[in-house]
């Protein structure tokens, strides 16, 4: 009987250890899986206008019209392994001021049927970026679009970044 219960013991034992083993285990990698947040910050009124959990390799996007080209323009950027923010493409429908136009060594432009993409592969820390009144900037991320006025003011000094150990 002695040697049933001592059983018994033993299993018990080892599989408490075993779940707390998974536990810590499960834990860690919840943890991990969302090391990194997309934070946009106003820096007129110091606070966080979002904070939502990323990975590194998901992607966000940011569009908006062009101030004087008047066309359609987004930008497509891409969480880095060690949490960078990295402009990977921008596409439009024509050529405007301060938009890549000519080729250069990390910089490949496909024009087709209208649509220019420039693929790069450029490293930011943060983008500051003013809202526009005109441009109708929106931010989109895990299949949602937030139009930048509806969580900002017109003209508001945003500053878009990743921010580590969540």
């Amino acid at each position: 009987m002695s040697k049933v219960i001592f059983d018994h013991n033993v299993r018990v034992t080892a599989l408490l250890f075993l779940a707390a083993i998974l536990l810590v285990t499960g834990l860690g990698c919840l943890r991990e899986s969302t090391p990194f947040s997309l934070r946009v910050d106003s820096l007129n009124h110091e606070r966080t206008l979002l904070d939502v959990p990323v990975n590194p390799g998901d992607r966000f996007y940011i569009d908006y019209i062009h101030s004087s080209a008047k066309t359609p323009v987004q930008s497509t950027f891409q969480v880095g392994s060690e949490g960078q923010m990295v402009l990977v493409e921008e596409s439009f429908l024509w050529h405007g001021a301060g938009l890549e136009s000519t080729e250069h060594p990390g910089v490949r432009i496909i024009s087709k049927e209208g649509e220019t993409r420039v693929l790069l592969d450029r490293h930011f820390p943060f983008l500051r970026l003013r809202v526009g009144c005109v441009a109708n900037h929106r931010l989109t991320f895990n299949g949602r679009t937030i139009p930048l006025k509806e969580i900002a003011e017109g003209y508001d000094l945003l500053k878009i970044w990743i921010r580590k150990d969540r």
